[in-house]
């Protein structure tokens, strides 16, 4: 989660969400749960976390990366949970949505498909519930 940039812009759209940060350096760690109070920040490998019980994450990975990420996403995230990826896409498959305010990185987000369904993205629900 670094110094706690996405989980600040998360609460500022969800301020009654359930927020948590997974960071590997203590250093930031720290920083963070003092700059991130109420959110519930965990020292550790965003590897070896799991996702289950979480209906969104909110990653800044490196391109290579992101089909691993996805394959987490789509073993641990419930069906219609979803995947943010700030600046990278997951390569070959589809966005829900791909945003970019004028100057800005590219938000891709991605909704895991509904149990039993084989395809990624394409549904039209609405926000994650938290």
């Amino acid at each position: 989660c670094g110094l706690g940039h996405g989980l600040q812009a998360l609460r500022a759209l969800w301020p009654q969400a359930e927020l948590h940060g997974v960071e590997w350096s203590p250093l930031l760690a720290l920083a963070t749960r003092w700059r991130c109070r109420w959110a519930r920040i965990t020292r550790g490998d965003l590897w070896a976390q799991d996702w289950r019980g979480f209906d969104l994450v909110y990653a800044f990975q490196r391109p290579e990366s992101m089909a691993r990420l996805w394959a987490k996403a789509l073993a641990e995230l419930p069906p219609g949970g979803w995947l943010v990826s700030l600046e990278f896409e997951v390569p070959g498959v589809a966005p829900q949505a791909r945003l970019q305010a004028p100057g800005q990185r590219p938000l891709w987000v991605y909704r895991m498909p509904a149990a039993g369904d084989g395809a990624a993205g394409g549904s039209t629900a609405g926000p994650p519930s938290r």
